[in-house]
């Protein structure tokens, strides 16, 4: 059976596509509900017609992918929260804002300040709702908030930051796609607590609490009770950035996560143990039900945060396809769980962890069989592991284009490291649930905590070893959507002719070779024409770089910017490398055009006769703008990073007065000049 004839492919595929068009035109409700009446009745006509004659079957279904299209359309014009008067954002925004709301969700912080998610439920004493950012200082000595606090703060609410460099993380964006739109700064005594609320979110916190005390109470290292809390509770932010490198590394990062992979261990441990009762009278009823049951269970305990539940209902489908008789339903299932799932939120679409986990699902489903038929070792033992590298082979080719174009990294001993990781985190489950589940009774077996943290003392002494061995670990690979697109065309022709071996479906693997080759060229080619000078934004340091036939010169007198994140992250989009490092001048030449750069010591020298087109401020030199202006007679101003913000805005109100082009990279960005 074909995989596009599965009745609830086509159906999925358009609800998506209508997300993804409503996200890009942002229509409003009642233009989507306009739409979707419009679809409704090509659809209820044909679908009468079609009960009549089998002629109009083919016009009822592209009515149904139509109507399907629309849905999506209406899902996400629906969704958006600021779609709706009753979302803060349709309360004019003031100088400063009385907010009132409940922290929801504590974030990872960092070393200046807290984050977490705060619920709002008034603005300015008018009922309103959405969630805020919220960044808690770290500077006063105020403890810090708890889920569950209700927070009264008179600030501004202020938008969420977006890029200041290019080709870097969108962090304004990944937020919206968590309905999170502005933020608050929580400083100088500018907020309140009113209380504690009670709701399901602290009762759940409490749990989650009253768990992490079984640990502490038995002087548990604190870096692996944190292990613990990432791999049952689904908090990973106190986990040091050391240990999130070296799993990311040895290609184990997403164990950390609470994920399909959690959930599919979970799911074919407890099909294993509940086997026997299959036997009974309606086993193979009742063992679905229990398996659900249980998987709902640990989704209860680690919170019901979105991935988890995401998780949790897409094996909820494959739990229920497992068990009825017929080959298609594994797909139908897994499509039906993404439809199911991006009507409840369309911005699961968006999120990396959905993508990943059902790249993964599709892969093994359609990939292991096939490599598990190459060998078929007699000993069972010998038989288990190679079923693990086979299932860890399939889900990597599922997942690789997607995670080369996030994090263009690829750890070479994946393979190596799951062998050991998958049967130690079913261990890790299996003993950290029993003592977890015994301890919430009231029964707690201290020995099963201790067993629990030897095995994830172990678990980290291994991923340690496999960082260690840098040679095998491929980072700052350039990738783009053009490649993302043809690597999965790629994955999804061998796919297709794995099923069915024809010469056709040859023919696709070949064509999709071809165009992965000539995506590969073609990006690099049109990268490699694509010179430019850029100024980027950094705080404190002053980052220039010219891109010339692919090569990049970077400029600045920071010896370890070619390592910056800002340099990195435009490396990995633009298929460039470094070629030199070079010192700041006080005379920059390119596109004949000169640009002086004054520093702290406001002091240059210019030869006779030279004429400035540009000029680049750094390091808060003291200098008289205004004469500097009338001397040089410059036609733009940029001011960089490493200025102070007060000096910036005293420079920008006198290039206003002098009717001078004013840049600040700490407000608007980088600046770019395009080259020939």
């Amino acid at each position: 059976m074909k995989v596009v004839k599965f009745p609830a492919l086509n159906i999925a595929i358009c609800v998506v596509l209508g997300i993804l068009f409503s996200n890009e035109f942002r229509p409003g409700i009642a233009y989507s509900c306009l739409l979707l009446t419009v679809s409704f009745l090509p659809f209820l006509i044909f679908y009468l017609l079609t009960n009549r004659q089998k002629k109009y079957q083919f016009p009822f279904q592209l009515a149904t992918l139509f109507l399907s299209f629309c849905i999506g359309i209406a899902t996400y014009s629906f969704h958006f929260q600021p779609n709706h008067s009753s979302h803060y954002t349709s309360i004019k925004k003031n100088e400063k804002q009385l907010v009132e709301g409940i922290i929801i969700e504590k974030l990872r912080s960092n070393p200046y300040s807290f984050k977490y998610y705060l619920s709002v439920n008034f603005v300015d004493s008018i009922p309103k709702k959405g969630k805020l950012l919220i960044i808690q200082s770290k500077k006063e000595e105020r403890p810090a908030l708890e889920v569950g606090d209700r927070v009264m703060a008179y600030c501004p609410i202020k938008p969420i930051i977006r890029p200041h460099n290019p080709n870097q993380f969108d962090y304004a964006n990944y937020l919206e796609k968590k309905d999170v739109f502005d933020q608050l700064y929580l400083e100088n005594n500018n907020y309140r607590l009113l209380g504690k609320e009670q709701n399901r979110l602290v009762f759940l916190e409490n749990i989650r609490n009253r768990i992490t005390n079984f640990f502490t109470e038995l002087s548990i290292d604190t870096d692996i009770v944190n292990i613990i809390k990432a791999l049952f509770l689904g908090q990973r932010q106190d986990i040091d950035q050391e240990t999130l490198n070296r799993y990311s590394q040895s290609g184990a990062i997403h164990i950390l996560a609470i994920s399909g992979l959690h959930i599919g261990i979970l799911l074919f441990f407890f099909k294993g143990l509940l086997k026997p009762l299959e036997r009974i009278k309606n086993g193979k009823k009742i063992v679905p039900f229990l398996l659900i049951l249980i998987l709902w269970g640990f989704a209860m305990l680690s919170g019901l945060s979105a991935s988890v539940v995401r998780a949790v209902t897409m094996f909820s489908f494959v739990t229920i396809g497992l068990y009825m008789k017929r080959e298609t339903n594994i797909y139908n299932t897994l499509w039906s769980s993404i439809l199911i799932l991006v009507l409840i939120n369309p911005n699961f679409i968006f999120d990396v962890g959905f993508l990943l986990s059902y790249s993964a699902v599709f892969s093994i489903v359609s990939l292991q069989p096939h490599l598990s038929k190459v060998w078929q070792p007699k000993n069972k033992i010998v038989s288990y592991f190679y079923d693990i590298i086979t299932v860890s082979i399939a889900a990597q080719v599922g997942v690789l284009p997607l995670s080369l174009y996030y994090f263009h990294q690829f750890p070479g001993l994946f393979f190596i490291t799951n062998l050991v990781i998958i049967p130690l985190l079913t261990a890790i489950l299996v003993v950290g649930l029993t003592a977890i589940i015994l301890s919430l009774l009231g029964l707690k077996l201290s020995f099963l905590f201790f067993i629990l943290a030897e095995l994830i003392r172990f678990m980290n002494a291994f991923i340690e070893k496999i960082a260690s061995f840098e040679e095998f670990i491929i980072t700052s690979i350039p990738f783009n959507f053009i490649l993302l697109f043809s690597s999965t065309l790629v994955v999804l022709a061998i796919i297709a002719w794995l099923r069915d071996r024809r010469y056709s479906k040859l023919l696709f693997v070949i064509a999709s070779l071809f165009i992965l080759q000539i995506s590969c060229i073609g990006s690099i080619e049109w990268n490699k024409n694509k010179n430019e000078f850029i100024v980027f934004q950094y705080p404190k340091k002053s980052i220039l770089a010219k891109k010339i036939d692919g090569e990049l010169f970077l400029i600045s007198n920071d010896s370890t910017s070619k390592t910056n994140y800002v340099i990195k992250n435009y490396i990995e989009s633009n298929f460039g490398k470094i070629k030199a490092i070079q010192p700041l001048k006080n005379l920059i030449s390119f596109n004949h055009k000169r640009m002086l750069v004054i520093d702290e010591k406001g002091v240059y020298q210019l030869p006779k006769n030279t004429k400035v087109d540009i000029i680049l401020l750094t390091q808060s030199p003291k200098i008289n703008l205004e004469r500097l202006i009338k001397e040089l007679h410059p036609k733009l101003i940029i001011a960089d990073g490493s200025n102070y913000k007060n000096i910036t805005s005293i420079w920008e109100q006198t290039c206003l007065k002098q009717k001078i082009p004013f840049h600040s990279t700490s407000e608007k960005g980088y600046y770019k000049f395009i080259l020939p």
